[in-house]
């Protein structure tokens, strides 16, 4: 009968350790065991025969074991003490066994306990403390897999939390392994999942610091970032007078522990661009972010003449009426992820796209967001709200870093005052891009489209012609 028994305990230890692969450790433990068995149970003695049918014992023990930890650790979330204190237990059953079936004196090691017991705690004093520490741990559910801590210099996100000591990976990659009665006997801290953090920046007393605030306010709401929640909602505030400049930061909440350098860097991004749009010399800003000086020469992102001549609203312009044109331009940049307009929202200007993409979406009754394009350089969008006062009729969020100049309608008016003609031109176009835009909406059919098209080029014409005051 033994021998089948072994077979089973083999066998079952064989195909588990395939199936259940976060036990591995026990499985091997129990074909070491088996293995130990067989060579004891073909000698002639029965001593030996006495100690194999132990070590039998203890492979199904292991076998028994793995399959706990997988079903009451990992599945059931039950404290990994638990198992570990069990096997424990059932080890010291077989070793009394054991010894009981060769005929030890039990009593006398009974008797002798105390000293022994001594001697041994004071040799694994630390050993004791580690497993009490991870005892402690476990009932008190103060650490977690997956928790981000802090223990001293250690910072790290916690894998295991074994009896004697926990291991932690940091954002490094590194594995560090804590033995458990240094996190009982000292503070560590567990990072929560949302977190606030101030990241400061320095600026000069000539900037007004309420322009200032309000702009990066705006940027940081504007759309999300990646590893920023969204509640509570970043600010900027100041937060000290200092000799020679004003003490800034952003403040935001992050969403992913043991990152923070790549959020820090994206929000630092977003502060740059808003700051450069909101004409405050991003030149200026100190110790965070290293520049060189330049001077503010935005014809490396293609004249606005050349833009405006390479643009189909506008084919009808000579070169005076575009240099005028273009000179009531603003140079804008924006960083990847940010919001340029808004569905619903009132506006009254256009945007040339030179470098970068822009995603163009559309959100419905359902109000899913539905991509309605891609523009890239050389394209413009925002039209139709300069052209008729009308609100955005569809949202804008770049997809790269996005350089583009912004016409708004104050500089369109003269040009559009002296040639009238130019606003039928635009109606063309306008109404074309507008029924592309109906059908993307799933409102027209490109056929009942095309049909439309004349009617509302006539009723634009006249929308814009009322919005110019032109007669």
């Amino acid at each position: 009968m033994t021998p089948w028994i072994a077979a089973a305990v083999f066998i079952s230890a064989a195909v588990l350790w395939t199936w259940l692969p976060s036990s591995r450790g026990r499985f091997r433990g129990a074909l070491v065991f088996t293995l130990l068995w067989l060579i004891g149970w073909t000698l002639p003695s029965d001593i030996l025969h006495t100690v194999a049918l132990s070590m039998l014992e203890m492979a199904a023990l292991q076998v028994v074991a793995g399959i706990a930890f997988d079903v009451a650790v990992l599945r059931m979330k039950l404290p990994r003490f638990v198992i570990e204190m069990a096997v424990v237990a059932g080890y010291a059953v077989i070793l009394f066994k054991l010894l009981f079936s060769l005929g030890v004196n039990l009593t006398g090691i009974f008797a002798t306990s105390a000293v022994a017991t001594a001697v041994v705690g004071f040799a694994l004093q630390d050993m004791l403390a580690n497993i009490a520490g991870g005892v402690a741990l476990e009932l008190e559910r103060g650490l977690r897999v997956g928790d981000y801590v802090k223990a001293g210099e250690n910072a790290g996100w916690v894998k295991f939390v074994r009896l004697r000591s926990t291991e932690i990976e940091t954002p490094d990659g590194d594995r560090i392994v804590l033995p458990n009665s240094y996190l009982t006997r000292s503070a560590f801290t567990v990072i929560p999942p949302v977190r606030r953090r101030f990241i400061p920046f320095y600026m000069p007393y000539s900037i007004n610091p309420q322009e200032l605030m309000d702009a990066v306010t705006a940027a940081l709401r504007a759309s999300p970032l990646p590893g920023i929640s969204e509640e509570p909602k970043p600010s900027c505030i100041i937060t000290e007078l200092a000799a020679g400049h004003v003490n800034y930061s952003a403040v935001v909440w992050l969403a992913e522990p043991g990152r923070d350098s790549v959020v820090i860097s994206g929000v630092l991004n977003r502060i740059y661009f808003s700051l450069r749009r909101a004409g405050i010399p991003a030149t200026e800003i100190t110790h965070l972010l290293e520049m060189k000086q330049v001077t503010e020469d935005h014809g490396s992102i293609t004249n606005p003449v050349h833009v405006l001549r390479n643009t189909p609203i506008f084919r009808l312009l000579d070169d005076g009426s575009l240099s005028e044109l273009g000179a009531n331009m603003k140079p804008l940049s924006f960083a990847p992820g940010e919001l340029i307009l808004r569905q619903g929202e009132d506006g009254n200007s256009m945007y040339f796209v030179t470098a970068g993409q822009v995603r163009i979406t559309f959100a419905g009754s359902d109000r899913m967001e539905r991509e309605v394009a891609v523009i890239g350089p050389g394209e413009f969008f925002g039209e139709a709200s300069l052209l008729t006062g009308e609100a955005r009729n569809a949202s804008a969020v770049t997809i790269t870093r996005v350089d583009c100049y912004q016409l708004e309608k104050n500089g369109l008016q003269r040009i559009m005052d002296t040639k009238p003609d130019l606003a039928e031109d635009i109606s063309v176009i306008i109404v074309h891009r507008q029924m592309e835009l109906a059908v993307v909406r799933n409102i027209l059919d490109e056929e009942t489209a095309r049909l439309r098209a004349a009617e509302n080029q006539t009723q634009l014409l006249s929308r814009i012609r009322r919005f110019f005051s032109l007669t």
